[in-house]
């Protein structure tokens, strides 16, 4: 057949198959549906929620803005129990004149109705605390130079007299509602700054010098043994003070000189811890600890540093923290 022809019939095959009603498969023709590809999109990244400046864990925009209250508590005297301390983002607990414990808590992330005893502000709760620019609540009976060590912070406070409403009796013991003195802070400036660096996620206590920790005792002499136990499951350091159960997820232990001090208004001789300057420190965190240095130099407003072996930098784990001042003297003992 010559190529013609060839040609020729190739047509008419073509044309006998087209005629035939087949076709080649076309996807968007009716009845025959396209196959769905797979959609794809990037996951909504979650939002950042602020931190609480006092614990480092994660709260609410109107919590975070909202300014911190100070309030010593009277311990161990035996007339009234604590309230409040679970309640508090910072605790400062001082071995007092005779076997008084002192704890002076600050609050700010939690709402704290009722906290008492309310003692008496002394200096070292201020050298301790000031730089988070707390309202002070505190009983009115104080040594005039403690009065005068308020003074100089400028800031605010408050006693039973002066702001009635914020407290009640029960007892013949006075009770502050601290949440009642917490405040929307009107500038950046009136944030509480945070006393500690936090660890992010993953992060440990510090980069080098760790040791495990399940149990630790501090004994000081004329105190009864304080004993702090971490719960795996809590995550938190658990012990009683003044027949309180109490939990903390970091304990500070800082080796701080003592003085005695005849205080006429109080009609004896107190033992004052001074938190300035520079010490030794053990840090407890999540089944860990470490020791190193502390230092807080350049008056009240100045920084507590807190530095591991080789200078390297604690960071605490999110959550309330106690703070122990331990006279030279004392005992710590580790398991």
């Amino acid at each position: 057949m010559s190529r013609t022809l060839r040609a020729y019939a190739g047509a008419l095959a073509a044309v006998a198959f087209l005629a035939s009603g087949c076709s080649i498969d076309d996807p968007t023709k009716a009845g025959d549906a396209p196959s769905a590809r797979p959609s794809f999109s990037l996951p909504s990244p979650s939002p950042l929620l602020p931190r609480a400046p006092l614990t480092g864990a994660e709260t609410d925009e109107a919590t975070a803005a909202k300014t911190s209250v100070l309030v010593p508590i009277e311990v161990g005297t035996g007339a009234a129990a604590p309230v409040g301390l679970d309640l508090a983002d910072l605790v400062g607990l001082d071995f007092a004149e005779g076997s008084l414990l002192r704890a002076v808590g600050v609050y700010q992330s939690q709402a704290a109705t009722k906290v008492g005893p309310v003692a008496a502000v002394r200096p070292g709760d201020l050298k301790l605390f000031n730089q988070l620019r707390p309202f002070v609540a505190h009983d009115h009976t104080v040594a005039q130079g403690w009065l005068d060590t308020l003074k100089s912070t400028n800031l605010a406070s408050g006693t039973p007299a002066s702001r009635k409403a914020a407290f009640t009796t029960a007892s013949g013991r006075t009770y502050a509602n601290a949440a009642s003195l917490q405040a929307p802070a009107p500038s950046a400036a009136a944030l509480p700054a945070p006393l500690f660096q936090y660890a992010q996620r993953g992060e440990s206590l510090s980069a080098t010098g760790l040791e495990p920790a399940a149990s630790v005792t501090v004994q000081v002499a004329g105190h009864a043994a304080l004993t702090w136990r971490f719960d795996q499951t809590t995550r938190r350091w658990q012990t009683t003070v003044g027949g309180v159960p109490v939990a903390a997820a970091n304990l500070v232990l800082l080796t701080v000189p003592y003085k005695q001090k005849a205080v006429n208004a109080l009609h004896r001789t107190v033992s004052l811890p001074d938190p300035a300057g520079t010490g030794a420190v053990r840090v407890f965190g999540a089944g860990q600890s470490v020791t190193g240095t502390w230092s807080k130099v350049g008056g009240l407003d100045s920084a507590l540093n807190l530095l591991g072996p080789a200078e390297s930098l604690v960071r605490l784990a999110t959550g309330p923290t106690w703070v122990l001042l331990l006279p030279a003297a004392a005992k710590v003992t580790v398991s």
